[in-house]
């Protein structure tokens, strides 16, 4: 193998691999849908004995081994870090709501954004009172306040 090498390519959506057993591996969890690893200290399946892994270490362990030298915050993810970095320190908001030219950081946050502003969905109904909120961590709050639930 020489370095920096990426001679196999999926056929399904041309990504390239270094290792023919990495592509493989991708075909089946990504393409395939196939999740043949499981963690025996939770419900999760994985696609790969790598990321199975690193859940554990992360999640079970509460390894979190990249730490923001400008805030102190801790990540387990490489991923995250590098995004927290991008998106807090750089201003970085790639994803454009197409309705009112709002940006955000995050596509999870434009998708709730226009759930909530843009179609007015409350999706998040109080079990006690029958309130409704857009975000869950609003009806979390409601009821910690409202109903003295922790």
């Amino acid at each position: 193998m020489h370095e920096g090498r990426k001679d196999f390519i999926c056929d399904k959506c041309k990504q390239k691999f270094a290792l023919k057993c990495i592509m493989i591996q991708h075909q089946k969890a990504v393409h395939e849908g196939r999740k043949d690893f499981a963690c025996d200290k939770c419900e999760l399946k994985s696609g790969s004995k790598s990321d199975l892994l690193k859940h554990q270490k992360i999640v079970h362990e509460g390894r979190k081994d990249f730490v923001c030298d400008k805030c102190g915050r801790e990540f387990g993810y490489k991923s995250t870090f590098l995004l927290h970095q991008r998106t807090v320190y750089e201003g970085q908001k790639d994803h454009l709501c197409d309705k009112c030219d709002k940006t955000f950081a995050l596509k999870s946050s434009l998708i709730s954004y226009q759930k909530i502003i843009h179609e007015g969905r409350k999706d998040f109904t109080c079990d006690k009172c029958e309130k409704k909120f857009g975000l869950k961590q609003n009806l979390r709050k409601h009821q910690q306040k409202f109903h003295d639930v922790n």
